[in-house]
């Protein structure tokens, strides 16, 4: 699912996502994926349209993070920031 509001993009990983871990590695599956290279791909597809686009991830399944600023690095993707969920705090 993907938010769009003043100029700003996010996109809503859902079941995508279930460890931070999963950015770098997006091959690497959890039990919870039924189909492991579908699930793959999709994780791929979503951290690629990020860190194009520049939209912020919001992973349902990561403990007391927020949203996270994607980038590419080399063959692979990366945090680059970290968007606190309250309005009050700053991005890390």
């Amino acid at each position: 699912m993907d938010l769009r509001s003043r100029g700003e993009a996010a996109l809503f990983a859902g079941d995508l996502l279930h460890s931070p871990l999963q950015i770098a590695h997006p091959d690497v599956t959890s039990c919870f994926c039924e189909d492991p290279a579908r699930a793959a791909e999709s994780r791929l597809r979503l951290l690629a349209d990020a860190a194009d686009r520049g939209a912020l991830v919001l992973p349902a399944h990561f403990h007391h993070r927020g949203a996270a600023r994607i980038t590419r690095t080399g063959g692979g993707f990366t945090v680059s920031g970290w968007a606190a969920h309250s309005p009050q705090q700053p991005m890390r």
